[in-house]
Protein backbone atom coordinates (compact mmCIF):
# COMPACT_ATOMS: atom_id res chain seq x y z
CA UNK A 1 0.00 0.00 0.00
CA UNK A 2 1.51 3.04 -1.27
CA UNK A 3 1.67 6.24 1.33
CA UNK A 4 -1.09 9.17 0.75
CA UNK A 5 0.01 11.93 -0.77
CA UNK A 6 -0.36 15.86 1.56
CA UNK A 7 -1.03 18.19 -1.57
CA UNK A 8 -4.29 16.87 -2.52
CA UNK A 9 -7.23 18.75 -2.86
CA UNK A 10 -8.47 22.54 -1.43
CA UNK A 11 -10.03 20.72 1.89
CA UNK A 12 -6.35 19.21 2.81
CA UNK A 13 -4.37 22.96 2.07
CA UNK A 14 -7.04 24.29 4.01
CA UNK A 15 -5.29 21.82 6.92
CA UNK A 16 -2.05 22.52 5.96
CA UNK A 17 -2.44 26.18 6.65
CA UNK A 18 -4.82 25.30 9.77
CA UNK A 19 -1.51 22.82 11.43
CA UNK A 20 0.82 25.78 10.04
CA UNK A 21 -0.87 28.42 12.16
CA UNK A 22 -1.48 26.27 14.93
CA UNK A 23 2.62 25.06 15.18
CA UNK A 24 3.44 28.62 14.71
CA UNK A 25 0.92 29.80 17.93
CA UNK A 26 2.20 27.20 19.55
CA UNK A 27 5.84 28.30 19.21
CA UNK A 28 5.28 32.08 19.81
CA UNK A 29 3.57 31.26 23.14
CA UNK A 30 6.77 29.06 23.95
CA UNK A 31 8.89 32.03 23.81
CA UNK A 32 6.67 33.93 25.33
CA UNK A 33 6.42 31.44 28.31
CA UNK A 34 10.32 31.61 28.20
CA UNK A 35 10.86 35.00 27.97
CA UNK A 36 8.67 35.46 30.63
CA UNK A 37 10.50 33.66 33.34
CA UNK A 38 12.98 35.93 33.92
CA UNK A 39 10.75 38.67 34.56
CA UNK A 40 8.66 36.80 37.07
CA UNK A 41 11.52 35.04 38.71
CA UNK A 42 13.64 37.71 40.58
CA UNK A 43 10.34 39.56 42.05
CA UNK A 44 8.78 36.13 42.87
CA UNK A 45 11.42 35.04 44.75
CA UNK A 46 12.32 38.29 46.48
CA UNK A 47 8.70 38.20 47.39
CA UNK A 48 8.66 34.42 48.64
CA UNK A 49 12.42 34.98 50.23
CA UNK A 50 12.34 38.49 51.85
CA UNK A 51 15.02 39.98 53.38
CA UNK A 52 17.75 36.89 51.32
CA UNK A 53 20.65 37.97 49.40
CA UNK A 54 21.12 38.16 46.03
CA UNK A 55 23.35 34.76 45.58
CA UNK A 56 20.84 33.03 47.32
CA UNK A 57 18.02 34.38 44.28
CA UNK A 58 20.89 33.33 41.95
CA UNK A 59 20.84 30.20 42.96
CA UNK A 60 17.25 29.10 42.70
CA UNK A 61 16.95 31.15 39.66
CA UNK A 62 19.79 28.74 38.58
CA UNK A 63 18.18 25.33 39.54
CA UNK A 64 14.78 25.84 37.70
CA UNK A 65 16.73 27.37 34.63
CA UNK A 66 18.35 23.36 34.60
CA UNK A 67 15.25 21.85 35.79
CA UNK A 68 13.17 23.41 32.68
CA UNK A 69 15.90 22.26 30.40
CA UNK A 70 15.41 19.07 32.29
CA UNK A 71 11.67 18.89 31.91
CA UNK A 72 11.71 20.56 27.98
CA UNK A 73 14.46 17.30 26.94
CA UNK A 74 12.29 14.54 28.75
CA UNK A 75 8.64 16.06 27.54
CA UNK A 76 10.08 16.46 23.78
CA UNK A 77 10.39 12.24 24.67
CA UNK A 78 7.53 11.46 26.67
CA UNK A 79 4.79 13.68 24.05
CA UNK A 80 6.60 12.10 21.05
CA UNK A 81 5.78 8.58 22.51
CA UNK A 82 2.33 9.53 23.13
CA UNK A 83 2.22 11.51 19.64
CA UNK A 84 2.84 8.06 17.98
CA UNK A 85 -0.29 6.64 20.30
CA UNK A 86 -3.17 8.88 19.96
CA UNK A 87 -1.98 11.20 17.17
CA UNK A 88 -0.23 14.54 16.55
CA UNK A 89 -3.01 16.66 16.79
CA UNK A 90 -4.26 15.30 20.47
CA UNK A 91 -0.69 14.91 21.64
CA UNK A 92 0.17 18.71 20.30
CA UNK A 93 -3.02 19.61 21.98
CA UNK A 94 -2.33 18.14 25.38
CA UNK A 95 0.76 19.45 25.15
CA UNK A 96 0.06 23.12 24.49
CA UNK A 97 -2.73 22.92 27.63
CA UNK A 98 0.21 21.84 29.88
CA UNK A 99 2.47 24.60 29.87
CA UNK A 100 -0.45 26.66 29.57
CA UNK A 101 -1.80 25.91 33.07
CA UNK A 102 1.86 24.79 34.83
CA UNK A 103 2.84 28.26 33.77
CA UNK A 104 -0.07 30.15 34.72
CA UNK A 105 0.11 28.11 38.13
CA UNK A 106 3.11 29.70 39.08
CA UNK A 107 0.96 33.32 39.79
CA UNK A 108 -0.45 31.11 42.35
CA UNK A 109 3.02 30.35 44.31
CA UNK A 110 3.88 30.92 48.27
CA UNK A 111 7.43 28.86 47.94
CA UNK A 112 10.32 28.83 45.61
CA UNK A 113 9.64 25.10 45.75
CA UNK A 114 5.83 25.60 44.51
CA UNK A 115 7.51 27.76 41.24
CA UNK A 116 10.41 25.17 40.56
CA UNK A 117 7.67 22.31 40.27
CA UNK A 118 5.36 24.32 37.86
CA UNK A 119 8.37 25.43 36.03
CA UNK A 120 9.37 22.15 35.63
CA UNK A 121 6.03 20.82 34.62
CA UNK A 122 5.42 23.21 32.33
CA UNK A 123 8.66 22.75 30.66
CA UNK A 124 7.51 19.35 29.38
CA UNK A 125 4.43 20.51 27.85
CA UNK A 126 6.38 22.86 25.68
CA UNK A 127 9.15 20.12 25.09
CA UNK A 128 6.48 18.10 23.20
CA UNK A 129 5.00 21.11 21.37
CA UNK A 130 8.25 22.08 20.27
CA UNK A 131 8.47 18.59 18.37
CA UNK A 132 4.82 17.90 17.63
CA UNK A 133 4.21 20.97 16.27
CA UNK A 134 7.29 21.04 14.10
CA UNK A 135 6.22 16.80 13.63
CA UNK A 136 2.86 17.45 12.76
CA UNK A 137 3.86 20.12 9.80
CA UNK A 138 6.47 18.62 7.74
CA UNK A 139 4.02 15.67 7.47
CA UNK A 140 1.59 17.12 6.30
CA UNK A 141 3.22 19.58 3.94
CA UNK A 142 5.05 18.59 1.10
CA UNK A 143 8.72 18.04 1.56
CA UNK A 144 9.71 21.58 -0.87
CA UNK A 145 8.43 23.25 1.66
CA UNK A 146 10.02 22.08 4.70
CA UNK A 147 12.87 25.23 4.43
CA UNK A 148 11.10 27.95 4.82
CA UNK A 149 8.49 26.29 6.98
CA UNK A 150 11.30 25.49 9.77
CA UNK A 151 12.35 29.39 9.31
CA UNK A 152 8.44 30.40 9.85
CA UNK A 153 7.95 28.23 13.04
CA UNK A 154 11.57 29.06 14.04
CA UNK A 155 10.88 32.92 14.21
CA UNK A 156 7.72 32.38 15.98
CA UNK A 157 9.59 32.31 19.62
CA UNK A 158 11.13 35.63 18.91
CA UNK A 159 7.75 36.86 18.09
CA UNK A 160 6.72 35.56 21.82
CA UNK A 161 10.29 37.20 23.34
CA UNK A 162 8.53 40.65 21.55
CA UNK A 163 5.19 40.17 22.96
CA UNK A 164 6.30 39.17 26.05
CA UNK A 165 8.66 42.59 26.45
CA UNK A 166 5.86 44.78 25.50
CA UNK A 167 3.32 42.63 28.02
CA UNK A 168 5.84 43.77 30.84
CA UNK A 169 6.27 47.58 29.44
CA UNK A 170 2.49 48.01 29.38
CA UNK A 171 1.60 46.67 32.75
CA UNK A 172 4.42 48.40 34.45
CA UNK A 173 2.34 51.60 33.36
CA UNK A 174 -0.93 50.92 33.61
CA UNK A 175 -0.51 48.67 36.55
CA UNK A 176 -2.91 51.23 38.67
CA UNK A 177 -5.13 51.12 36.31
CA UNK A 178 -5.30 47.22 36.84
CA UNK A 179 -5.26 47.42 40.38
CA UNK A 180 -8.61 49.39 40.16
CA UNK A 181 -10.22 47.45 37.71
CA UNK A 182 -9.66 44.42 40.30
CA UNK A 183 -11.07 46.43 43.44
CA UNK A 184 -14.05 47.30 41.02
CA UNK A 185 -14.72 42.99 39.90
CA UNK A 186 -15.24 42.96 43.49
CA UNK A 187 -12.12 41.11 44.23
CA UNK A 188 -10.70 42.12 48.22
CA UNK A 189 -8.59 44.10 48.78
CA UNK A 190 -5.75 41.71 49.98
CA UNK A 191 -5.85 39.61 47.20
CA UNK A 192 -5.01 42.60 44.97
CA UNK A 193 -2.66 43.70 46.80
CA UNK A 194 -1.14 40.12 46.38
CA UNK A 195 -1.24 40.01 42.86
CA UNK A 196 0.06 43.67 42.31
CA UNK A 197 2.79 43.37 44.61
CA UNK A 198 6.41 43.76 42.97
CA UNK A 199 5.94 45.02 39.71
CA UNK A 200 2.74 42.49 39.32
CA UNK A 201 4.48 39.55 38.85
CA UNK A 202 1.98 37.23 39.56
CA UNK A 203 -0.32 39.01 36.87
CA UNK A 204 2.17 38.37 34.45
CA UNK A 205 2.88 34.21 35.09
CA UNK A 206 -1.48 34.23 35.55
CA UNK A 207 -1.55 35.16 31.66
CA UNK A 208 0.90 32.30 30.66
CA UNK A 209 -2.05 30.35 30.45
CA UNK A 210 -4.31 32.25 27.30
CA UNK A 211 -2.42 29.34 25.46
CA UNK A 212 -5.11 26.89 27.09
CA UNK A 213 -7.54 28.36 24.63
CA UNK A 214 -5.21 27.69 21.77
CA UNK A 215 -6.10 23.54 22.30
CA UNK A 216 -9.73 24.55 21.45
CA UNK A 217 -8.71 25.60 17.93
CA UNK A 218 -6.21 22.82 17.42
CA UNK A 219 -8.73 20.04 17.83
CA UNK A 220 -11.08 22.37 15.97
CA UNK A 221 -9.17 23.59 12.75
CA UNK A 222 -5.71 21.05 12.55
CA UNK A 223 -6.92 17.96 10.95
CA UNK A 224 -4.59 14.66 12.12
CA UNK A 225 -1.50 13.87 9.54
CA UNK A 226 -2.30 11.45 6.91
CA UNK A 227 1.01 9.54 7.09
CA UNK A 228 0.47 8.73 11.12
CA UNK A 229 -3.20 8.15 10.34
CA UNK A 230 -1.37 5.34 7.58
CA UNK A 231 1.09 4.41 9.84
CA UNK A 232 -1.05 3.85 12.65
CA UNK A 233 -3.36 1.62 10.58
CA UNK A 234 -0.34 -0.40 10.16
CA UNK A 235 0.33 -0.83 13.73
CA UNK A 236 3.59 1.19 12.82
CA UNK A 237 3.34 3.54 15.33
CA UNK A 238 3.29 1.29 17.91
CA UNK A 239 7.01 -0.17 17.47
CA UNK A 240 8.40 2.97 19.82
CA UNK A 241 10.09 0.84 22.06
CA UNK A 242 8.87 1.26 26.23
CA UNK A 243 12.30 0.38 28.01
CA UNK A 244 13.47 2.99 25.62
CA UNK A 245 10.74 5.57 26.75
CA UNK A 246 11.38 3.95 30.85
CA UNK A 247 15.15 4.83 30.07
CA UNK A 248 14.69 8.64 29.18
CA UNK A 249 12.15 8.76 32.10
CA UNK A 250 14.38 7.34 34.89
CA UNK A 251 17.65 9.01 33.38
CA UNK A 252 15.11 12.85 33.41
CA UNK A 253 14.28 11.64 37.22
CA UNK A 254 17.89 11.19 38.29
CA UNK A 255 18.85 14.82 36.94
CA UNK A 256 16.21 16.12 38.29
CA UNK A 257 16.69 14.90 41.19
CA UNK A 258 19.87 16.10 41.51
CA UNK A 259 18.90 19.22 40.54
CA UNK A 260 16.33 19.33 43.77
CA UNK A 261 19.12 17.98 45.76
CA UNK A 262 21.08 20.50 45.18
CA UNK A 263 18.42 22.96 45.60
CA UNK A 264 17.74 21.92 48.78
CA UNK A 265 21.44 21.97 50.29
CA UNK A 266 21.65 25.61 49.16
CA UNK A 267 18.55 26.29 50.86
CA UNK A 268 19.16 24.78 54.28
Amino acid sequence: MSEPQTTAGPHLKKGQWAALIAAFLGWMFDGFEIGLFPLVAQPALKDMLPGSAEGMIGNWIGVMTAAFLVGAATGGVLFGWLGDRIGRVRAMALSILAYALFSGACGFVNAPWQLFLFRFLASLGMGGEWSLGVSLVMEIWPNTSRGWLAGAIGAAANVGFVLVALLGIVLTEVLGTVESGLLGMGLGEETVARLISNSGWRLLAISAALPALLTFLVRVFVPESEKWLHEHAKGSTKQWSTPDLLFVVVGAAAALGLVSLWALDDWL
